[in-house]
């Protein structure tokens, strides 16, 4: 079933990424982006909210179906390798998307940490990590202040 989970998840991952672009020319980058961190934030509250507490035999079905779209909201992360290099010029377009793509991982180490805390604490998977949606709130709330790069050409 771990498997199996990993492939719906996956799948929706693909799906994600795939359908980011035209998304982001359609709607701009700033949209687009929200969009997907709406879907993520309920997507992780579904799957580890909700559904992990089902009782057996309603609890597995409900998970995987919140996977494939917790996979759907996972494709936000192609956004950024299109978005990211529309916001820095040449001579530091590079070093810029990797910093950019590296700094948060730094971030999550300790996050799993403080995750680590938070089970022992709770005494349970489920609710810790519901409560790691609330990164993507403070997402939404950070995207009006970014600058959108619809439709306009790459920095010198």
């Amino acid at each position: 079933m771990a498997s199996f989970g990993t492939g719906i998840l996956s799948i929706g991952t693909i799906l994600g990424c795939l359908a980011l672009p035209p998304l982001a020319e359609r709607w701009g980058r700033k949209v687009t982006l929200a969009l997907y961190f709406v879907i993520m934030l309920v997507a992780i509250m579904l799957s580890f909210g909700w559904a992990f507490y089902l009782p057996v035999g309603t609890a597995l079905p409900a998970f995987i179906a919140a996977l494939f779209l917790l996979g759907i909201g996972g494709g936000n992360f192609a956004a950024f390798s299109l978005w990211l290099p529309e916001l820095f010029g040449t001579e530091i377009r590079a070093t810029a998307f990797a910093f950019c793509t590296s700094v948060g991982r730094f971030a999550g180490a300790g996050v799993n940490f403080a995750l680590a805390a938070a089970v022992t604490a709770f005494g349970t998977l489920g609710t810790p990590v519901a409560l790691t949606a609330f990164a993507f709130a403070l997402g939404l709330l950070l995207i009006p202040f970014a600058r959108e790069t619809r439709g306009e050409v790459l920095p010198d």
